[in-house]
């Protein structure tokens, strides 16, 4: 029977000889009580000390807390990049020499020659990840890895939160609240555009809920939590340079142990290109005219609430006999639904066993496949005050419980509009 201790190097070993992953940055031993590990990419951030005062200002957990902040940047980058990068490292290097708290240490993360193929989001945060494994394996511990953005603070709760949530030994995978903060922007038009997107993130989520989609969580960078053993066998974070976050979550959520946290995180309103798509890139498309407030239409989850009804007879149901909805024949037939579910069937023993097969298949990804089909086919997007209105009703006649923030942002962005 191996130790703990020894199950996590064999982990630790394991990750990295299937998976390309850096050398080590840290070899000194972790503290003996550390009980939560925070990855905090950074690349040409401003403020990133507001967020590490954030974390500071929390309510003390039980043991010692380690932040890994990764200052990165591609092996390109223009020279205001590099500077920037420089001066966030001194600020860092300060804050760490005069913190004078006693369970929060700063880890340092120093790589501004990151390859230009794969620099961005997925790998500056798997940087950090990378490092949050190793610092567990250390320890001889299988601990959790905070993710958290350079431009975002937390509720004063948040590392009580996740200390409690992640002792108990189901939970694999976590993600906290998440709120924007508007009220702190002074500029009307960011209000707006934060709010329309924030609203448009919730009624995409409640609309999945609403469907019958068992998998429909947030995914926002900024708020995962996953525990280092099943961070390292998912094949840790991925290296997208977008999207990363939608993507890891989506591989982890069918494997199980997934918990709500209780605790929020406040990411910025900010406008940015860095990004395909995403918050700062919604906000630089509203700012410039590009986006409108719309969302997906409310007959893309009707359709998608008639298919996932069918779900449950996909193990005994004669294939061939399936009436699948009109508007989603075409696309699943692309997509070899039949012939996927006669091998799910083959390789089935159990009905059980089927259905995880049949989930992990059609996850976030492949559902996010058959929304945008949907839209492009007879389902054009609506606009979001409505969406978020029938939404509302759906939930008020059929007694099922929905995200409280709708209504608010609704609310808020009507008197934001009429104030304009």
């Amino acid at each position: 029977m191996l130790t703990m201790d020894q199950q996590m190097e064999d982990i630790l070993r394991t990750y990295e000889g299937r998976f390309d992953v850096r050398p080590a940055f840290f070899r000194e031993k972790p503290p003996e009580n550390l009980c939560l590990v925070i990855a905090i990419p950074c690349f040409k951030e401003p403020d990133v000390i507001s967020t590490l005062d954030s974390l500071k200002a929390c309510v003390p957990p039980s043991g010692d807390v380690e932040v890994i902040v990764a200052v990165n940047a591609p092996e390109s980058a223009a020279e205001d990049v590099l500077q920037a990068n420089q001066q966030t490292l001194q600020q860092l290097d300060y804050w760490r020499k005069t913190n004078r708290c006693s369970y929060l240490k700063l880890l340092i993360v120093g790589e501004e020659k990151l390859p230009d193929r794969s620099a961005g989001a997925g790998l500056a945060r798997k940087l950090a990840m990378d490092e949050g494994l190793r610092r567990w394996v250390q320890a001889g511990e299988d601990g959790p890895i905070l993710c958290l953005d350079a431009d975002c603070v937390v509720s004063p709760d948040y590392l009580v939160a996740a200390e409690e949530a992640f002792s108990q030994k189901q939970v694999k995978l976590g993600h906290f609240q998440f709120s924007h903060t508007w009220r702190n922007e002074s500029d009307r038009a960011l209000q707006t555009g934060i709010i329309a997107y924030e609203l448009h993130l919730r009624c995409f989520i409640q609309g999945l809920k609403w469907a019958g989609y068992p998998f429909a969580t947030h995914t926002v960078g900024s708020c995962m939590a996953v525990r280092a053993s099943s961070y390292a066998r998912s094949g840790g974070m991925n290296k997208r340079k977008a999207g990363e976050d939608f993507y890891f979550m989506h591989k982890l959520l069918p494997l199980g142990g997934y918990a709500d946290l209780s605790a929020t995180v406040f990411p910025s309103c900010r406008v940015s290109d860095r990004v395909p798509f995403g918050t700062g890139r919604a906000q630089l498309e509203w700012t410039s005219g590009q986006r409108g407030m719309q969302s997906y239409s409310i007959e893309v989850f009707l359709v998608l609430k008639t298919f996932f009804n069918l779900t449950s007879g996909f193990f005994r149901q004669d294939i061939d006999g399936l009436v699948l909805p009109s508007p989603l024949r075409g696309i699943l037939e692309r997509l070899s639904f039949g012939p996927r579910l006669i091998q799910f069937r083959k390789e089935s023993k159990t009905e059980s066993i089927f259905f995880k097969k049949f989930w992990t298949w059609m996850d976030g990804f492949m559902v996010l496949k058959l929304v945008h089909h949907l839209r492009d086919h007879g389902c054009p997007n609506q606009p979001i005050l409505s969406v978020s209105e029938q939404l509302i009703r759906f939930y008020q006649h059929e007694s099922v419980p929905i995200d409280l923030e709708i209504p608010r942002l609704r609310e808020d962005l009507l008197q934001l509009i009429n104030r304009s």
